[in-house]
């Protein structure tokens, strides 16, 4: 251990975006002398403990949400709001016994409603202040503003992954003018830089595919099938932890579990565009990068749902929805779209990281 102070890292276990996230923010604890303990589980668990094999691990059991084959997310959300409630209030209490436990002196929780403590500096990260419900309804819209803010305000602060201008990545989602709370915009969050080594494109297409299932697996099948009888060029990234083989004729693609097993920033500069969920993380990582993109929202999150609206609208990415996703229209549109990148400054984000520690 060294004298820092002890420091527990907490990222929602919803896809691996969450995670990922957190990667730049552990390594800024850790380079300035903290002692780093990470909560969470599942696949967030198993990419974090890949990254960093020194750390201590917590289990700490996810929300146990029940996910849709439709569109109806958010309402089935709302039938699952006692469960998650309760899910909330243990994780508040099994969380005194760990400050109790480990000594820990600073939280840090991303986009986990019950990890904070009166006694304690407690830090909150997200992007999505709003959160928009299906078709947009204004007063659904504000009671859910409500009980995140609920939330919010029992931290100290609230960090948000986002550029401050009048260009925020994450559009009206991560407007903090009615938080009132302490705040402050941090910047992007991205593993990756827009590399200044020029890489020559060895692949048309690099696919990402992530989110929480059974979408994952159908959006899977849609790309494996109409990427089975082309001549691209494709590198796909399944988005899973555990090691699978996918038997396809196509000699020209080439399929890794998930993005730990190579160097993913790599992969992405070595091809022309990449297709991905519109998840916030990945816009982020493409912002980072500056890689033109095709974004597919996974039915029913309404978040990836207005993202992609917003940067397609913008002339930025091209975006379609799963049902209709059509490859071949897709490759021919995306070059039409501008992309974006925004400097991801480490300097920037140490700076503003260490002041709320």
């Amino acid at each position: 251990m060294t004298t820092g102070k002890n420091i527990l890292v907490c990222p929602l276990n919803w896809g691996l975006g969450h995670a990922t996230r957190c990667i730049p923010i552990i390594n800024i604890l850790k380079d300035n002398g903290h002692n780093v303990f990470i909560a969470t589980c599942g696949d967030a668990s198993l990419l974090l403990q890949s990254t960093f094999p020194d750390d201590l691990f917590i289990c700490f059991d996810d929300y146990k949400i029940k996910f849709t084959k439709g569109n109806n997310l958010v309402e089935k959300l709302m039938w699952q709001l006692p469960k998650i409630i309760l899910r909330i209030i243990l994780e508040h209490y099994k969380l005194k016994r760990i400050i109790k436990q480990y000594h820990i002196q600073t939280i840090i929780s991303d986009n986990r409603f019950g990890l904070w403590n009166r006694n304690i500096n407690s830090i909150y990260i997200t992007h999505q202040i709003h959160i928009k419900t299906p078709g947009n309804i204004v007063w659904k819209n504000k009671l859910i503003f409500k009980i995140h803010l609920f939330f919010i305000r029992k931290y100290n602060t609230c960090l948000i992954p986002d550029v401050d201008s009048r260009c925020r990545l994450a559009g009206d989602l991560s407007d903090n003018s009615l938080l009132q709370v302490p705040s402050q915009y941090i910047g992007i969050l991205s593993r990756f830089k827009k590399s200044g080594i020029e890489y020559t494109e060895k692949y048309d297409l690099c696919i990402i595919l992530s989110g929480p299932e059974p979408q994952r697996s159908i959006f899977q099948q849609k790309i494996l099938e109409q990427i089975q009888n082309t001549e691209l060029k494709v590198v796909l990234f399944l988005g899973i932890t555990s090691k699978t083989f996918i038997d396809i004729s196509n000699k020209n693609t080439c399929i890794y579990s998930n993005a730990n097993q190579v160097d993913l920033s790599e992969f992405m500069a070595k091809s022309r565009f990449v297709l991905a969920r519109s998840g916030y993380s990945t816009i982020m990582d493409l912002a980072a990068t500056g890689k033109k993109a095709i974004l597919i929202p996974t039915p029913g999150q309404t978040e990836q749902e207005y993202l992609a609206k917003y940067w397609f609208d913008k002339g930025v990415f091209y975006t379609q929805n799963q049902q209709n996703f059509n490859l071949k229209q897709a490759l021919d549109k995306v070059n039409d779209f501008s992309g974006i990148s925004i400097s991801n400054s480490v300097g920037d984000l140490k700076q503003k990281i260490l002041s709320v520690i």
